[in-house]
């Protein structure tokens, strides 16, 4: 599934280090707090237990919902998908939010809720591409992954990490001074946390850069998509705390 800051191209990398996290420390969970419309990295991973929470409330009542995916309409029109983000915006009830969740993020360009719609298209070398049903398409082929995870609806700072011990948690946040979050994130909070989880806790986290502290265990360059007219070019690094 698409969705602003999405790992999907370099799941292959990171996915093998964060399993040999796992296995190494025979980790008793895999917990990602800022889960993101993608999940692009949980479905692949191995653990006896693994929880995917996020903020985005729509997100996680899509992520609870997937039995109803099929049941999409084949398109969403202009019209359509106007209506639903009005509903969204007035908080009229008019739709349930893990609908509202589906079009928000389905039928956005590059899975940014809400960000403009995503219909189909005549590309540069003239294929038609409907990238809706694209994203809806891959979000029912994602889906026999994704079950047995634990989806929920949490801010990071919320978590009662007393419960979270021996683990392995993967953050994939918003990165600093690009397009992020559904709110403003502080980002020296965040590293004050992560630094704090280590104790008990394996954590990785991608970001362009970190603080003193931590180590680059990967990296690698990459263009990302911000919207349908611009690209810039980002260096994907996956951190460790340096014990």
């Amino acid at each position: 599934m698409k969705y602003v800051g999405s790992k999907s191209r370099i799941a292959k990398h990171i996915v093998p280090i964060i399993q040999s996290y796992i296995d190494k420390t025979d980790a008793n969970f895999y917990l990602e707090p800022f889960i993101g419309g993608g999940a692009n990295v949980i479905d692949k991973i191995s653990c006896k237990r693994k929880i995917g929470y996020d903020i985005n409330h729509y997100l996680i009542e899509l992520f609870k919902h997937l039995d109803m995916i099929d049941e999409l309409p084949d398109d969403i029109s202009k019209q359509e998908y106007s209506d639903v983000r009005k509903s969204w915006q007035d908080q009229d009830g008019k739709y349930p939010d893990w609908y509202i969740g589906a079009v928000g993020f389905l039928a956005s360009y590059n899975g940014k809720f809400f960000g403009g719609r995503a219909g189909t298209v005549r590309t540069k070398i003239g294929t038609i591409r409907n990238y809706y049903d694209e994203a809806k398409r891959n979000l029912l082929a994602q889906i026999p992954n994704l079950s047995g995870i634990e989806f929920d609806e949490f801010d990071y700072q919320q978590l009662d990490m007393s419960k979270f011990k021996g683990g392995v948690i993967y953050c994939d946040i918003p990165y600093k001074n690009t397009t992020g979050y559904q709110q403003t994130f502080n980002h020296d909070e965040f590293w004050a946390w992560a630094k704090q989880c280590s104790r008990d806790n394996i954590v990785l986290v991608s970001e362009q850069a970190s603080p003193d502290g931590w180590k680059s265990i990967w990296s690698k360059p990459v263009k990302r998509t911000l919207d349908n007219a611009s690209r810039i070019d980002i260096m994907e690094q996956l951190y460790i705390f340096d014990k």
